[in-house]
């Protein structure tokens, strides 16, 4: 897959010669959406014709991401999804088909245009849209139900916006840029990080299999450009790979990104071999709610004389399974699940958040470590 900054097209030239395709009108009533959707999949319908640019549209999308079957692409063939302004465009060739389909990263906005490029290679350029995935727009994310009763929200949220760290804790705020939103099948969503070179961590219950992981959308820099929040900067997309190592007890998933080349200059995040310690100071960058990048580092939850900082508050407790986990009062939703847990202390990672319900907790580090060693650069 290629990713251009432009399409051939100019906008205008793109929306008056493109077939426009939209869905039938929505139904009156609102639908619920799982407290884990980010988007929902929409069936489509849609042959596509070499050289001729249709759109798919879906009023107030946050984004959309297309899925295609029954393609059939030349050595020279291509596939191309941008969004509607162009500012955004992904080019996929036969080596990116899987079983006659593939998944599209998101373009931001309701629309994407589509085109078919036939090369004249020996093979017809065939490719039909099976399917879209929309993003929830805000208020139909506010819609959705807590994952549990708490949201693990532990009091006051105490979490902030990423970019509200940059100047006055630039280490939290530095550790936070190997921190992605992953999109999983194109609906559900979890928090995903840098573990060592393409290595990335999230959690087993996030996504467990290689064929997930192919289907899964890894951003990173999803984040707001000011403190208060408002406007998001443009994450930069990549796709899954493959599952180098999972474990449903210690619920982690070790994964690899397609184009690691476009990820190289993120850091990745040194992780600790050593369990922590009681009162342990730690701060955990991710993406609750699947929203842009936050960071818990203050807790106004923590008991009296203890200060304001998230601290460890039990070392060891039952997880999937015993003594497997840490816990504590930082503040963490839905979407959290497969942060880093960082020590202020040693600037390592001593968790990899899975449970809300707070306390909150994060299965060791020191347990999983051993089992992805021999994955890491």
């Amino acid at each position: 897959m290629q990713t251009t900054s432009t399409i051939a097209l100019t906008t205008t030239a793109l929306l008056t010669t493109a077939l426009a395709w939209a869905p039938p009108a929505a139904a009156a009533e609102t639908p619920a959406y799982r407290a884990d959707q980010i988007a929902q999949r929409e069936t489509a319908d849609l042959d596509l014709a070499p050289g001729r640019p249709q759109t798919i549209t879906h009023a107030e999308a946050a984004f959309m991401k297309i899925r295609f079957d029954e393609v059939a692409l030349g050595s020279r063939d291509t596939l191309t999804v941008a969004s509607a302004d162009g500012g955004e465009s992904y080019e996929y060739g036969a080596a990116d088909v899987r079983d006659g389909g593939l998944w599209s990263l998101s373009v931001e906005g309701d629309s994407a245009a589509v085109t078919l490029h036939d090369a004249a290679d020996g093979t017809t350029a065939a490719a039909h849209v099976a399917e879209y995935s929309r993003g929830l727009t805000a208020s139909e994310l506010a819609s959705r139900p807590s994952a549990v009763p708490t949201e693990s929200i532990c009091g006051q949220d105490d979490t902030r916006n990423a970019v509200c760290y940059r100047d006055y804790d630039p280490f939290a705020y530095g550790a936070s840029r190997s921190v992605a939103r992953i999109i999983v099948d194109g609906e559900s969503f979890c928090t995903a990080w840098i573990a060592g070179d393409d290595r990335l961590l999230t959690n087993n219950h996030c996504l467990e299999k290689s064929a997930d992981a192919r289907d899964t959308e890894v951003q990173f820099g999803y984040e707001c450009v000011r403190c208060a929040g408002g406007r998001t900067r443009a994450p930069l997309k990549v796709s899954g790979a493959k599952v180098l190592a999972t474990d449903y007890t210690l619920d982690f998933t070790l994964f690899t990104v397609a184009e690691p080349e476009r990820i190289a200059h993120l850091p990745a995040l040194e992780l600790s071999t050593e369990p922590v310690s009681l009162h342990e100071k730690i701060f955990i960058p991710g993406h609750p709610g699947g929203l842009p990048l936050r960071i818990a580092s203050a807790s106004s939850s923590e008991p009296p004389g203890l200060g304001a900082r998230c601290l460890v508050g039990d070392e060891r407790r039952r997880g999937r399974g015993i003594g497997t986990d840490f816990a504590y009062l930082c503040d963490t939703e839905g979407g959290s699940s497969g942060s880093p847990v960082v020590s202020r202390d040693t600037g390592r990672v001593v968790g990899l958040h899975h449970f809300g319900g707070c306390p909150n907790q994060a299965v060791r580090m020191d347990l999983v470590y051993p089992r992805i060693a021999p994955y890491l650069n």
